[in-house]
């Protein structure tokens, strides 16, 4: 039942699961050694499961990027509730050495965390009349979430699920490949380091490979960013934070390379020396210098992208996490610093703290994304922002082709993909809007009004001479399903535009994409399965999703 329609008995047993599942945080195993060690233990662990899976299942597959995505949530979510519990400075010799028995014990952690989270997930989701509960005994719950077939489609297209075969298959991406001059100076590096115990190693930091490593990363993202370098970020402008993140991952690539490589020198991998761990003034000194940025505005962006307490569990976006409750010391993965979207991290850390920044960028996405869609729309004609005479709506983007009689009015949505549930339902809601209230205006008025565009000048005839019309919601990064109907469609946005570039028509372009078939299918391309997670004797069970067909 959902929440609103549950009776009192069925709510009280449904929440006593869940409170009973919430004394798992009073039991974790590292909660009684200092904080610093308790932290870098998880962290170390973090990569000795992300080895684990890249040598189980190879850097591409969905099984691995899957276990990307979980640990880079479950990590710093241990993390912030050890720190909650335990505490201790890192004394001034320290030296961070790996520990077989504590790893037992930050994998047993995890694993709580991991299954702790499904209860984090399902229970708010129930509240808010998103998800059923179903109480399968006393102590487990089944949730589950309302939608058809397209529904789930669009789920797992959102997870990163793509067809396994055909037009739609996924491309890999590719990584930044050293060049001789760079795989010169690995093999210099590494024949002068020495061991510091049974899993550590260490090398003198060389400015010639960071400053060649730098340009490669330096190339690599004005590849990926979708804005120019103009936008203010607050204290510096996102052709900056792209400097600094380049610098970063110059870094970070070398150290994860060179403890691969210390490994297949018949060395057990470096789990001593993985997580990179310095002050803050050195990993100001080192970016800083390195990415040319004057060192407070690389504290600047060093603060933003530092996790805490308060911040949201996710390594992608606050890769730096404090050993100290001063911040004094700081430890880093450098998996997740590679793998990464710098960009979307970076507004998405304004949106959290400088909202009044990010509204001032968001306002051109939609720009950002006509002008994109322009470049690719070749020989068709194509107008835009055009404000409806009331004022109440504003078409984005008219586009007309007369060889196959079609016209397409749409409106363009770039939504931030949600990554918590809270976001999720405001960015439904936000969604919601643009269909129903925005796109639907539109299309009344322009029934009414068919001749409107054509006195504009944005198309060439009335629009009741187009043998076919359309209104588009074209949606980048996140939509949900809406089913097509009265010539209104919701489209991704990445799948019209590689449709637009396969086609001589916009007539057979639109029929392309609103076909759904880039969309992945249910029992060939992935699976859904009721997975049960289990903390204090009690179970949810809820559905995940997987790729591949069984």
């Amino acid at each position: 039942m959902l929440h609103r329609e549950s009776t009192e008995d069925h709510i009280e047993k449904v929440c006593a699961i869940e409170k009973r599942a919430d004394l798992c945080l009073e039991h974790l195993s590292l909660a009684s050694i200092p904080g610093h060690l308790a932290v870098w233990t998880v962290l170390s662990t973090t990569v000795a499961m992300i080895e684990e899976n890249h040598a189980q299942f190879g850097p591409t597959s969905p099984r691995f990027q899957a276990a990307m995505l979980n640990l880079t949530r479950y990590c710093p979510m241990l993390v912030r509730w050890l720190k909650g519990l335990s505490r201790g400075r890192p004394p001034t010799d320290w030296q961070p050495t790996w520990d077989p028995a504590l790893d037992a014990l930050a994998r047993r952690d995890l694993a709580t965390v991991q299954n702790y989270d499904a209860f984090q997930f399902s229970y708010p989701m129930w509240y808010r009349d998103r998800a059923h509960a179903e109480i399968l005994d006393d102590n487990s719950v089944r949730f589950t979430v309302d939608g058809g077939t397209r529904d789930r489609q669009v789920s797992a297209y959102h997870k990163g699920i793509r067809p396994l075969e055909g037009l739609y298959k996924a491309i890999p991406g590719v990584g930044v490949e050293p060049t001789e001059a760079i795989m010169r100076r690995y093999q210099r590096i590494l024949s002068e380091a020495s061991a510091t115990d049974r899993y550590g190693f260490a090398y003198e930091h060389s400015y010639a490979l960071a400053r060649r490593s730098y340009n490669k990363y330096t190339q690599r993202l004005e590849t990926m960013v979708r804005r120019n370098d103009d936008p203010d970020l607050g204290s510096y402008t996102l052709s900056v934070f792209k400097r600094f993140y380049a610098a970063l991952q110059a870094i970070c690539a070398i150290h994860e390379y060179l403890c691969f490589c210390w490994m297949k020198w018949e060395n057990p991998y470096p789990l001593s020396s993985a997580v990179m761990v310095k002050s803050q003034n050195e990993w100001i000194k080192l970016l800083g210098n390195l990415a040319g940025v004057d060192p407070s505005t690389a504290e600047s962006i060093l603060s933003d992208l530092t996790f805490y307490s308060k911040r949201l569990p996710d390594l992608n976006v606050y890769p730096f996490v404090p050993l100290d409750e001063s911040r004094g010391t700081i430890a880093l993965i450098p998996h997740f610093v590679l793998n990464s979207n710098p960009e979307e991290n970076i507004l998405r850390i304004c949106s959290y703290h400088r909202p009044k920044v990010y509204d001032l960028l968001s306002n051109d996405k939609e720009a950002i994304m006509r002008e994109t869609l322009v470049g690719h729309l070749g020989s068709y004609g194509v107008d835009h922002s055009i404000q409806l005479p009331d004022g109440s709506a504003e078409i984005d983007l008219v586009i007309e082709d007369e060889s196959s009689s079609t016209a397409v009015i749409a409106e363009l949505k770039w939504y931030r993909k949600p990554t918590t549930y809270r976001e999720r339902l405001r960015a439904d809601e936000q969604f919601l809007d643009g269909m129903h209230r925005q796109l639907r205006r539109i299309k009344l008025f322009c029934r009414e009004h068919p001749d409107f565009l054509e006195q504009r000048g944005a198309l060439k005839r009335n629009l009741t001479e187009y043998k076919n019309v359309h209104y588009l919601l074209i949606a980048r990064d996140y939509w949900i399903w809406i089913e097509p109907r009265d010539q209104s469609a919701v489209v991704d946005f990445e799948q019209f535009r590689f449709a637009v570039g396969r086609h001589q028509t916009l007539e057979s372009t639109v029929s392309e994409v609103l076909a759904y078939e880039w969309l992945p299918v249910e029992g060939k391309d992935f699976n859904v399965r009721y997975d049960r997670r289990t903390v204090e004797g009690v179970a949810v069970e809820s559905e995940v999703f997987y790729a591949g067909p069984h």
